[in-house]
């Protein structure tokens, strides 16, 4: 039977500076991780909601929370939503505590909220919930779901149905 001999003590320091230096990329990553706002339903909450725009290749400017494209639901109701449960996984709706806040080029008087039945709050603009998407590209415009379409949605408030001249 081998016996182990025990590590000196520049082999325990070693050994304990590299830990160091492999948890503080992990710490900082975790650090910089923020969820768009919201509660429940695949929401991670926040104190309020910024809706600022994004130049998307093909379609124009939308809008977009944190560098994330918001989508519409056609189908949703005017000033609530159909999107809940297994939706609201893969479509967290745009949610925050307190009166969202528009960003340049986006008007904030088209910004109102409502209480959504799990009890969060979610954005509206023009009266259309507000969505992201939890995949790693963007959704298709067009998706069908819930007996409607998912769009981007233009600075005017209106789904973005078709590409611009010279787009995809």
């Amino acid at each position: 039977m081998k016996l182990l001999r025990p590590l000196s003590a520049a082999t325990r320091r070693r050994g304990r500076l590299a830990a160091t230096w492999l948890l503080v990329p992990c710490a900082l990553a975790l650090a910089s991780c923020g969820g768009d706002s919201g509660g429940g339903g695949g929401t991670a909450p926040a104190s309020s909601a910024t809706v600022s725009t994004k130049k998307v290749p093909g379609y124009g400017t939308v809008l977009a929370s944190k560098g994330k494209v918001l989508y519409v639901l056609t189908s949703d109701p005017e000033g609530g939503s159909k999107c809940a449960d297994a939706c609201a996984e893969q479509w967290p709706p745009l949610a925050g505590d307190g009166e969202p806040t528009a960003a340049e080029g986006v008007d904030s008087g088209k910004l109102s909220t409502f209480k959504r039945d799990d009890g969060t709050t979610q954005v509206l603009y023009n009266d259309r919930a507000l969505y992201t998407y939890t995949g790693e590209e963007l959704a298709g415009p067009g998706t069908k779901a819930l007996g409607g379409t998912w769009f981007f949605v233009s600075a005017d408030g209106d789904p973005v149905e078709s590409t611009e001249a010279g787009g995809y």
